[in-house]
């Protein structure tokens, strides 16, 4: 049956506005477009409008922001401290510094494994995955397609959402063991502006780790 729904170009904004206001979790283009039966195109075109609008409305308390293939309507940071006032500070446990290890080193290599996470760490990292997991940054995606299919991990929209990019694409080239803290992560997207891929993988690590081995031995034996 075809659908007959029809709105104006007029009308999008506000509709489009609505949408995300009223869903609160982040939509999806396709969804958007099927809503509105509307070409992705003009969708877009017209949240393209919206993102910059909000953006740079400096009395305005709201941003529309992208991640991956959806959009999501959401507060501004510089919002949050009247928003503690408001709902109280969520109090969270810091993570330690092993924990944001494993984060990037997930971000940097997803989907990954547990053994594959550990394997760069040389430790366990069961429960700092789990600590990841409950505090939404990482999720499952899939099993791996080998004996006893392990579980494979990557980062979450909620990862995008509270580092402020739009899709791991936007991580910037740095050497991913140099993330002391989320701020040291925080900064370090703000400062990425492209350039030549340098993101570490789980491979040239290794590779990395085994050259740093062989200095070690050299410099050993050259002290003796």
């Amino acid at each position: 049956m075809a659908d007959d729904f029809k709105i104006t170009a007029q009308e999008m904004p506000a509709a489009i506005e609505a949408i995300l206001f009223a869903s609160g979790d982040p939509v999806n283009i396709e969804r958007l477009a099927e809503c509105l039966n509307s070409k992705k195109a003009a969708v877009e075109e017209v949240l393209k409008g919206l993102m910059e609008k909000y953006e740079q409305n400096p009395w305005g308390g709201l941003v529309i922001r992208k991640m991956e293939d959806s959009y999501c309507m959401m507060t501004k940071p510089n919002q949050k401290r009247i928003l503690d006032r408001m709902f109280g500070p969520k109090a969270q446990v810091p993570l330690s510094q092993a924990s944001y290890e494993t984060l990037a080193v997930i971000a940097y290599n997803q989907p990954c494994t547990r053994a594959q996470v550990e394997t760069v760490r040389g430790v366990s990292s069961d429960s700092i995955i789990s600590r990841l997991l409950d505090r939404g940054w990482i999720e499952e995606a899939g099993n791996l397609d080998a004996p006893g299919r392990p579980a494979l991990f990557r980062t979450s929209r909620q990862f995008l959402a509270e580092f402020g990019i739009e899709s791991v694409a936007e991580l910037p080239p740095m050497e991913l063991m140099s993330y002391k803290t989320i701020r040291d992560l925080e900064d370090s997207l703000r400062k990425a502006a492209g350039g030549e891929d340098k993101q570490i993988t789980i491979d040239s690590l290794l590779d990395k780790k085994e050259e740093d081995k062989q200095e070690e031995q050299e410099d050993g034996s050259g002290d003796n």
